[in-house]
């Protein structure tokens, strides 16, 4: 743990009346690479359903394009932005024609009216229900930002068990190697200062998560 970190949780402990629980070091933690693919996947959706995001199970791609259109239908959603990933794309090709679909690189305009918007995930950590985006892996920043509803398409593969497992794929010699790396859990919120509990103001109201068994 670095001395600064140790330094700010030593003054936030300090003050009277506040209680500050230790915190682990996600960067050292061990690998809980041992733990069932199944069990991930269970926790992963018991903490996003207590935050009000859906998850699905798809046991293939036409299942989960099936999945998706239900979804985008649920929620009146006929616009939906797309990342660039491979995923995304083949999804896409699948989904009504009545659906219109917005590349990544359309006019921001374009993706600032999409009712939805689709990307996968890079990784998914169960004991947080976070999804982790890589910016180098994928091009998915305005389409799951600018949308009122994010669908992420996630490979069961890429469920891994703690925050520090994805921390060493992400940096494995201890740095990240791309320019953003987007953490998401649950929809949108933020409070302000009475504490007065806010979806959806820096980003989607609504995320909905379709796991898909590899191919």
């Amino acid at each position: 743990m670095s001395s600064a970190r140790e330094q700010i949780l030593g003054t936030l402990r300090s003050q009277p009346g506040l209680k500050v629980p230790p915190l682990p070091d996600v960067m050292t933690s061990a690998s809980s690479d041992a733990t069932p693919i199944a069990e991930r996947i269970a926790a992963f959706t018991a903490i996003l359903n207590k935050l009000g995001a859906p998850v699905d199970v798809a046991p293939d791609m036409t299942a989960a394009a099936t999945r998706i259109t239900e979804v985008l239908a649920q929620h009146n959603a006929s616009s939906l932005a797309l990342s660039d990933a491979d995923e995304v794309l083949a999804i896409a090709q699948t989904l009504p024609a009545t659906i219109e679909r917005i590349p990544h690189d359309a006019p921001r305009e374009s993706l600032l009216r999409s009712h939805a918007g689709l990307s996968t995930a890079q990784w998914a950590i169960a004991e947080t229900g976070t999804l982790a985006l890589v910016s180098r892996h994928e091009r998915h920043r305005l389409s799951t930002l600018l949308p009122d509803l994010h669908i992420a398409l996630v490979p069961a593969s890429r469920m891994l068990a703690t925050l520090g497992d994805a921390f060493v794929r992400i940096g494995p010699n201890g740095a990240p190697d791309a320019p953003t790396i987007t953490f998401i859990t649950g929809p949108s919120r933020t409070a302000d200062i009475e504490l007065e509990l806010i979806v959806g103001v820096h980003g989607p109201k609504a995320l909905h998560v379709v796991i898909v068994a590899d191919a």
